[in-house]
């Protein structure tokens, strides 16, 4: 290729985890409101942990492989208090 740099374009529906999402679009990933993607962020739903984001002044971002993270943990902490209820 006589030493030329090609980018490699990412393939369709191909998701990159460092790609920056507002509260509407990390709402949308997790199918719920924008309000309710607020309050996931500020922490403010009982037994969830807070989403990790960026603020930039008045500005919310979320990394996509954050969010993808945050419902990995999510899922962990759910299925370790299913297991604990059905000991009990």
């Amino acid at each position: 290729m006589n030493g030329m740099v090609v980018e490699r374009q990412p393939e369709p529906g191909a998701v990159d985890p460092n790609e920056i999402l507002t509260v509407h679009q990390a709402a949308r990933v997790l199918k719920v409101s924008y309000s309710h993607m607020l309050r996931l962020i500020r922490g403010e739903v009982n037994g969830m942990p807070p989403v990790h984001h960026v603020r930039a002044g008045r500005t919310v971002r979320v990394r996509r492989g954050a969010l993808t993270e945050w419902i990995s943990n999510v899922e962990r902490l759910s299925g370790g208090n299913a297991v604990q209820r059905a000991q009990v």
